[in-house]
């Protein structure tokens, strides 16, 4: 039997399994005063043939990485660096291409120094943000949590089991509308229903994958949803939808690895906001602390 203890440690497992990393793994890479990511050792020797764009320097006492003087100001820096992502992708230090532009920067709404692709953007370990929503349904008094199972042939956890709507947060958007739009792309959520889900929480973490840093910061949108309301995919993300009563997620994120990895901690956020974990229960403050983590080493 689960037991109460019992959930909650499996939901603290997933707090720190989302934050395993070593700060000591990992180098500064920086603009002027500015730390703007963090590079594994290891992943040094992919940023070396590109020796007129970055240069390897010193920060605070510490082996590090910038660019070179003449590569100094936000069109220069996005240029080389989509040159050095389209290269990494030809030659298979990254698998894939989203074609999608993240801004850089020291924190959210900061100024940006340059843009990067998405799927290069873990080699710089910067600070990256996106949009999960919870969505919703009461039937005759209880909740239901909308889950869609991702397609099999994509790159990122195939198969797994997702939020109904969840995105990375691309450059040129507000989050409120990379929320509309993932909503329109992943279940054909109506604007005008999307626009009637409420910001309630953020969840980040830091997380070594693969020697890359993950520095994931996820604004959450809470979204109820009418019972006859059917998704639909148009992006070919997902390729199934089910309408679980919320129970029966909880019990996934507590005994199976189904769900994308970040998505359990969503989940449990969304728990501890609806009543379904209380402060008198075990583990209950370091699981509330754990859903904030932040990699602040050298900051």
């Amino acid at each position: 039997m689960l037991t109460i203890e019992r959930r909650n440690k499996a939901y603290l497992n997933w707090v720190h399994e989302c934050n395993q990393y070593s700060p000591n793994d990992y180098l500064p890479f920086f603009i002027d005063s500015s730390i703007l990511g963090y590079i594994h050792k290891d992943k040094l020797n992919v940023f070396e043939p590109f020796k007129s764009i970055f240069l390897f320097s010193e920060f605070q006492g510490r082996e590090a990485l910038t660019f070179q003087t003449n590569v100094n100001d936000f069109d220069s820096r996005s240029r080389a660096v989509a040159e050095v992502a389209r290269s990494w992708y030809q030659s298979g230090v990254i698998t894939s291409w989203v074609d999608e532009q993240y801004n850089v920067n020291t924190g959210f709404n900061h100024p940006s120094f340059f843009t990067i692709e998405r799927a290069a953007s873990s080699l710089l370990g910067i600070q990256k943000y996106g949009i999960h929503l919870n969505a919703w349904v009461e039937k005759e008094g209880k909740l239901y949590l909308w889950v869609a199972r991702r397609a099999k042939d994509k790159h990122t956890f195939p198969g797994k089991l997702d939020h109904l709507v969840a995105g990375g947060h691309g450059a040129g958007y507000r989050i409120e509308e990379t929320m509309i739009k993932e909503c329109a792309e992943e279940a054909n959520v109506p604007e005008n229903i999307a626009q009637q889900s409420k910001p309630v929480s953020l969840v980040s973490y830091t997380m070594d994958v693969q020697q890359k840093l993950q520095q994931d910061n996820l604004f959450i949108y809470d979204l109820k949803l009418k019972s006859d309301f059917v998704p639909e995919n148009t992006d070919g993300e997902a390729e199934e939808f089910y309408l679980w009563p919320i129970e029966k997620v909880l019990n996934c994120v507590a005994t199976t690895r189904d769900y994308k990895i970040n998505c359990n901690l969503v989940i449990i956020d969304f728990a501890i906001r609806h009543g379904y974990l209380k402060p008198d229960e075990p583990y209950y403050t370091a699981i509330c602390s754990g859903l904030h983590g932040s990699f602040n080493q050298y900051k």
